[in-house]
Formats: structure tokens, C-alpha cells, sequence
């Protein structure tokens, strides 16, 4: 599960990429849809990961998982603010509703 959850970060983090070499003439919206998609597919596959360990008490916890902190040392600075919420709601038990974004 590690395996895809990693292969799902580097997905996203190429994508970040893209949007950074993006020109505001040059599809910088497109780029920036695509980006917000290959984020919440890799949330998808965090929070499939998420389940097969044991829940941490807290969102300090959950952040000194060993795994959780080799993603967040790889995550762009943007993008930490949106990982760390859907940790939070994680642990918290939140379970948010698929819309259009996740398709």
C-alpha cells in the first residue's frame, strides 16, 4: 500500500511541476485543474493507506507517523495546508462526500 501511496504523491508533486513551468498564456488554468485532480486522487489513496494503520490520537500524533512525515517533507509548502486538513478530518473520524473534483 506504501508502494501506491508514494507512486500517487510522485504523481501529484510531477504535476506541481507543470504547474510551476506554466505560463498564465500558456493553459495555466487547465494545469491548475489537473493539479487540484491529482491531488484528491492522492488524498484518495492517503486515506486508503490511513485505514490499514493504527488512528492516531491527534493531528501531532498522526504528523510523527513515520510515513506521514516523509510525505509531508516532500509535499510543497501549498500543498501541506490541504494535506494536513484532510489529516485532521482523518483522524477526527470526518468522512467528506465525493463530488465532481474527485471524478
Amino acid at each position: 500500500m506504501e508502494k501506491e501511496l508514494f507512486a500517487a504523491l510522485e504523481t501529484l508533486l510531477v504535476q506541481w511541476r507543470r504547474n510551476q513551468q506554466t505560463h498564465i498564456l500558456e493553459g495555466a488554468e487547465d494545469q491548475a485543474t489537473l493539479l487540484e485532480h491529482q491531488f484528491y486522487l492522492f488524498i484518495e489513496v492517503f486515506k486508503e493507506w490511513f485505514r490499514t494503520i493504527e488512528k492516531p490520537a491527534d493531528l501531532d500524533e498522526g504528523l510523527q507517523d513515520s510515513v506521514i512525515k516523509c510525505l509531508v517533507e516532500k509535499l510543497p509548502e501549498p500543498l501541506y495546508l490541504p494535506f494536513e486538513l484532510e489529516l485532521d478530518l482523518l483522524i477526527d473520524g470526518v468522512e467528506q462526500e465525493n463530488d465532481e473534483k474527485y471524478d
